[in-house]
């Protein structure tokens, strides 16, 4: 998903989960307590990747899903 908002000029903050304990939990709380990951806590998943829009929880799933988000969202700069 970085490569899709690379290449489409996107500023994000990527959070690599596995560097830290902090960053882990913060994770975890998001998974635990989004009513967007409902589902996959059901289903004993990860959750991952996710993407956080204004406070809302957005599981991606996949390049082209990403894509949509962008056009969504309108993240992209004009």
């Amino acid at each position: 998903m970085k490569e899709v908002l690379s290449e489409n000029n996107i500023k994000y903050m990527y959070v690599d989960i596995c560097e830290s304990v902090g960053k882990l939990k913060s994770f975890l709380k998001i998974r635990d307590t989004a009513e967007e990951c409902k589902e996959v806590r059901e289903q004993h998943c990860a959750g991952i990747p996710c993407l956080v829009i204004d406070n809302d929880v957005i599981l991606v799933e996949g390049p082209e899903h990403m894509k949509q988000l962008i056009d969504q969202y309108q993240l992209k700069a004009e």
